[in-house]
């Protein structure tokens, strides 16, 4: 009798214990979560030739699978968080990206991100060199450059290779130029943001002063008989040219414009004529 009932107890507690361990077993076992979409992919801009780069982060229960599409067509191998693409061309101008992320209880796709795709910069070319310049000491200079390229194009002119403070756009004046300044080399750089191109070398010649007209040797009084010609000549010095032109009593003599002046056959008439000449260049005249 207590043979039999140490095997029932024992049976017994082999129940129990196998019971416990299915009820323990049962209420650990939870069932999966489908994903959900955490942060959305956001839309990119990129210049042509420039990756874009996408990325999604998502809960559910492990593990997660992905699957990028562009333009709602699965892109081969973009199975994972993130994607970037390939070098982007103008074509994918306005594509849309959304991923697909799965698991054994579901699926979740995420909202499309818009690529936006602009043009290549482009660097800058000088399409009309700064041009050598000459200017007499004490004028300015001016020089000018055109340029193409994506803007915006920056300028930085240069003096024998030296840049030049303040001297940023697409011309420049100089100071007012001295003997210094002669054969000074002025080049200017355009930048932008894909490069930069630097023009050709325009020379500055600077020219002396023009010095005003002052007659080193004045016309000489003549006499002469009745039917015989007067002449009359200067001597001046002076920035050349010099212009000349002579006058009688004080009316200019049409014609009469060179050092030396010779009348017409004189008359009666002509006795105690006045003659003078005025001497002219760019810097003034003398009489």
């Amino acid at each position: 009798m207590n043979r039999w009932a140490l095997v029932l107890l024992v049976v017994l507690v082999a129940i129990v214990n196998s019971g416990c361990s299915g009820i323990v077993a049962s209420t650990n076992s939870l069932a999966p979560v489908a994903p959900s979409i955490g942060t959305e992919p956001t839309s990119q801009t990129v210049t042509a030739g420039q990756p874009a780069s996408f990325s999604v982060t998502a809960t559910g229960t492990a593990p997660l699978t992905y699957q990028w599409k562009k333009n709602n067509v699965a892109i081969s191998g973009a199975t994972s968080s993130a994607y970037t693409t390939a070098a982007t061309i103008s074509s994918d101008n306005g594509a849309q990206f959304t991923v697909v992320v799965s698991n054994a209880a579901g699926s979740a796709t995420s909202s499309a991100a818009m690529l936006t795709v602009s043009a290549a910069a482009v660097a800058p070319s000088i399409t009309m060199q700064p041009l050598s310049q000459t200017v007499t000491a004490g004028q300015p200079a001016s020089f000018s450059v055109t340029a193409a390229g994506t803007a915006p194009l920056s300028y930085q002119w240069n003096k024998n290779g030296a840049a030049i403070s303040g001297a940023t756009s697409s011309t420049y004046a100089t100071a007012a130029t001295t003997s210094s300044d002669n054969g000074a080399q002025f080049t200017v750089v355009v930048s932008n943001a894909a490069g930069s191109a630097t023009s050709s070398a325009a020379m500055l010649t600077v020219s002396a002063a023009a010095v005003a007209p002052s007659i080193t040797a004045q016309p000489l009084s003549q006499t002469v008989t009745a039917g015989q010609p007067a002449s009359f000549s200067v001597t001046a010095a002076g920035t050349a040219p010099l212009s000349y032109q002579w006058n009688k009593n004080g009316a200019a003599i049409s014609g009469a414009t060179s050092s030396t002046y010779t009348t017409a056959a004189t008359t009666s008439a002509d006795n105690g004529e006045q003659f003078t000449v005025d001497v002219s260049n760019t810097a003034g005249s003398v009489t």
